[in-house]
């Protein structure tokens, strides 16, 4: 048998780009997406690049509250026992905080936090009974430091890394990996789908946008980051760098250097 990974938000971007490289290694691939054209159009790559691949797509709305359990219990009912675990889906708001919508801000940290946590649990939980399996957490750059006009995405990723290094040492003793990549600012839709109306999102799109990764780079730091075990994966030693800096840096001082970038930009 060969093995299993399932992966959110697994139609487009990053979550592609992972797609193709299971496929590659012989993985059935699993993807529960929102649209289904996006999840038929990734059929047909598939077969095209690596034919005979087995892949099952299942069209759901990751941002309901249910969607955690509604997954779990489609694994089961398939009798599906996974490998790996992605939790590649989420999104951002760029702007004041205080002029976001708030009922999308709400599905933003559904799927961003919710819906990761909630799978971690359920199926990291099956993980730990086997004795065996892999989770990777797509994380971001922007996890490590505070980010006005960014505030809440920011926020909901530096929850991602914080509970992705303390679920590592939870599950590693019960032969449970756990990898959290943070990328920088990737070229896929995420920049459109972040856009505010608000004027207030302008001047972050900028500036988080000098530097744009592309989803093949990314998606392949990440695998190979898992393969090798590693616990915190970014794609470049730039990153690596950069990343280091900013934690060594007080909080407000990182806070207030971003809003003088973004003001800038």
């Amino acid at each position: 048998m060969s093995k299993t990974v399932l992966i959110t938000g697994g139609a487009g971007g990053i979550g592609r780009e992972f797609c193709k490289l299971f496929a590659r290694d012989g993985y059935r691939v699993v993807v529960f997406s929102l649209l289904q054209h996006e999840l038929d159009e990734l059929g047909r790559l598939l077969q095209q690049q690596t034919p005979g691949c087995s892949y099952l797509p299942v069209q759901m709305d990751l941002s309901a509250a249910d969607a955690a359990s509604r997954i779990h219990a489609w694994l089961q009912e398939q009798k599906i026992t996974l490998d790996v675990l992605v939790n590649n889906v989420g999104f951002g708001l760029f702007g004041e905080h205080v002029e976001l919508d708030a009922e999308r801000l709400g599905k933003m940290l559904q799927i961003n936090n919710s819906l990761m946590s909630q799978l971690c649990v359920l199926i990291g939980r099956d993980m730990k009974r086997r004795g065996r399996g892999h989770i990777l957490n797509v994380a971001s750059l922007a996890g490590f430091s505070p980010m006005p006009f960014f505030a809440a995405y920011s926020a909901s990723k530096s929850y991602v890394v914080s509970f992705s290094a303390a679920l590592e040492q939870e599950l590693k003793e019960f032969g449970v990996g756990v990898t959290c990549l943070c990328p920088s600012t990737t070229r896929t839709q995420f920049l459109d789908t972040a856009q505010g109306k608000h004027q207030s999102s302008q001047g972050i799109t900028r500036f988080v946008s000098a530097s744009i990764a592309t989803p093949a780079s990314v998606a392949l730091a990440g695998y190979d980051g898992m393969n090798k075990g590693k616990g915190i994966v970014l794609p470049t030693s730039a990153l690596t760098l950069q990343s280091i800096i900013i934690r060594l840096l007080p909080l407000r001082l990182m806070a207030w250097f971003v809003y003088l970038q973004a003001k800038r930009a």
